[in-house]
């Protein structure tokens, strides 16, 4: 998965999932066995405090990765750390997979 071209995903506030936060979406999903102690974004180095709402450009897939609040309210093209782990935010496909309703 390319690191390059990445934007936020508007108008997620009122999103959620059985998760219970999408930082915990993010733990739940990433592979990763711990929260950072950096931001995801390339060239930021504050503290992440949400899982935020982001897609790559060229496909538009949509993923979770750890912000900071600066990071998830930008609204340019941004490029995120080679080494952070992505979350699919797609809930058919993690936390509600093979729910009944």
């Amino acid at each position: 998965m390319t690191r390059f071209n990445w934007k936020n995903k508007g108008n997620t506030g009122e999103r959620n999932c059985k998760c219970g936060s999408w930082k915990n979406h993010w733990l739940n999903y990433s592979g990763s066995t711990s929260w950072p102690t950096i931001c995801s974004v390339d060239g930021c180095y504050y503290e992440p405090s949400l899982g935020g709402h982001v897609y790559q450009v060229d496909d538009g897939k949509e993923y979770i990765v750890p912000l900071c609040d600066s990071c998830n309210k930008r609204s340019d093209v941004f490029d995120l750390k080679g080494s952070i782990s992505l979350a699919r935010a797609n809930k058919s496909e993690t936390c509600e997979k093979n729910r009944i309703f």
